[in-house]
């Protein structure tokens, strides 16, 4: 123990000189290996030469700049664990400078960078630990000043470092990670619990990592459940890689939300029964849905080849799903005006096709400059709509064919319909008039025709009235003394009905009757 006690007092007496003798040496070397390994060996202690004597597995004693050290890498006292995490920061196989033996030859090592010596000189029962700077410059008055500006650059440089919230670390080639900062070291505890934060050399995050290639990587964390992403980069520093990792969690949930949007969408789309083609700026397909393939009967793998918005129109033109134009020239324009047209939200045609077909094209713009075409089969609906005219044209042929002149109103008093024999007997073309015309219209141009009678005014209120809906009829007299018969009949919905029933030119004495009566 004697022998210890002296041994620990030369070190400590020569410890003042090698700190002087080697801070010019870390200011020389820092200087100079700064910019080419920004991680290398630095134990924030000016210089000061390192010893720790290590008996029987720990660390029975150590000079001053060696206890700081341990302190400043997690150590509380003579921590063994706290040395070999510093030695691995630096030294490569640094667990064999600490391991015991009986073995009497001393162990040198050098730093990854050059700058340190490590020497492990060793007795049978006892092994010490010296760690201290190659150089061997003197110290000169105004690098002391150098020095307490790099040191306090070292210290704002480890506070941001150690403070920031992405994980940043330093791995040897064989993936060994020798330096990290508190974001990683908080990421081992949450993954491996917090007794592997004090081992060393901690665990890798991310163990398939592929060194130099960005990537997205997961990692799980222990006792939680759900992901936990990352976006991984590195760069080479020397022989080491020093890599950063990004929480990706929000991005990829960004992600994972658009891809289900999409996924969405396009299932809407393949639903619909309406052809749906996407052209981009460049006016080339970049979307379509099966539907459009039914209506067209454009070949999947010819829409899935990105073809243009005029090699569409060729294929269609070939496919006779488009209308054949007389001039071909003149339908090669007509392109350029459908594609302006489309592009501001305006284009709308119907293309009549052989077989009874009948497509409502219609085009909008799209964000980004893109164009939106609408394919929609209405031929249903043309068919349906040519036969109401049919049925129509046939039910005005019959009224025409009435003797008798008749006038159909809505419920709302406006005259939906009348024939021939109307338009005879009042000297009247509804369909020729701007505008509708309303019961009230219609039964002026009846008063300025006839003689004073009350019928008028009460066939508007009957037609207005939704409640009275009983026929009835009677009798008016003409300006040129015909007497006209009217029937007033409800009709379903609650529209009206007028049949006026002209009688001959002998039916004088009649005229004369009514006149007598009213």
């Amino acid at each position: 123990m004697q022998y210890v006690n002296l041994l620990t007092a030369a070190l400590y007496g020569t410890s003042a000189f090698l700190s002087a003798y080697a801070a010019l040496a870390i200011l020389s070397r820092r200087r100079k290996n700064r910019r080419d390994n920004p991680t290398a060996f630095n134990s924030d202690l000016s210089g000061d030469t390192l010893i720790f004597l290590i008996r029987d597995g720990a660390i029975i004693d150590a000079n001053f700049p060696g206890q700081r050290f341990l302190s400043q890498h997690g150590g509380q006292g003579l921590d063994l664990d706290a040395l070999t995490r510093g030695l691995h920061a630096a030294f490569d196989n640094a667990s064999e400078l600490v391991q015991s033996g009986t073995a009497k030859e001393d162990l040198r090592r050098t730093s990854r960078d050059g700058m340190f010596q490590a020497i492990a000189e060793r007795t049978t029962d006892a092994t010490r630990i010296k760690i201290q700077s190659r150089s061997h410059s003197t110290l000169q008055a105004e690098d002391i000043h150098r020095l307490s500006a790099l040191d306090a650059e070292l210290e704002t440089l480890r506070e941001t470092v150690e403070l920031s919230p992405y994980l940043v670390w330093r791995e040897t080639p064989d993936g060994t990670p020798v330096w990290v900062n508190r974001a990683y070291l908080n990421a081992v505890r949450d993954a491996f619990g917090d007794q592997r934060t004090i081992e060393w050399p901690l665990p890798r995050l991310f163990p398939d990592l592929v060194a130099g290639a960005a990537q997205r990587i997961e990692i799980l964390q222990k006792n939680q459940s759900g992901q936990n992403w990352f976006d991984v980069s590195s760069i080479p520093v020397g022989r080491d890689r020093l890599f950063t990792a990004y929480d990706a969690n929000a991005t990829v949930a960004a992600e994972t939300q658009l891809h289900e949007f999409m996924q969405t969408l396009t299932k809407t789309f393949a639903q619909l029964t309406t052809g749906l083609a996407i052209f981009d700026k460049s006016r080339s397909l970049a979307l379509f849905n099966p539907a459009l393939t039914e209506l067209t009967r454009l070949p999947p793998d010819f829409l899935t080849s990105r073809p243009s918005l005029i090699e569409v129109l060729d294929k269609l033109r070939e496919a006779r799903t488009i209308p054949e134009p007389r001039d071909y020239r003149a339908w090669r324009k007509s392109i350029a005006d459908l594609e302006s047209a489309a592009s501001d939200g305006n284009y709308c045609e119907t293309w009549s096709l052989a077989g009874g077909l009948t497509y409502r094209v219609t085009g909008r713009p799209h964000p980004g400059g893109a164009i939106a075409f609408l394919f929609e089969d209405i031929s249903a609906e043309m068919t349906l709509t040519r036969q109401f005219r049919h049925e129509l044209e046939i039910s005005q042929t019959l009224l025409d064919n009435m003797e008798d002149a008749t006038a159909l109103f809505s419920p709302t008093g406006i005259l939906l319909q009348t024939n021939a024999a109307y338009r005879r007997l009042w000297n009247v073309d509804p369909d020729s008039l701007i505008g509708e015309t309303s019961i009230v219209d219609a039964s002026r141009i009846w008063h300025d025709q006839s003689l004073p009678t009350p019928v008028w005014g009460d066939l508007r209120e009957f037609a207005l009235d939704p409640n009275d809906r009983a026929e009835w009829a009677a009798p008016v007299i003409l300006c040129d003394g015909r007497v006209v018969d009217c029937r007033f009949l409800p009709v379903a919905g609650g529209g009206t009905q007028m049949i006026f029933h002209l009688g001959r030119a002998s039916d004088a004495p009649r005229a004369e009757q009514l006149l007598e009566a009213g």
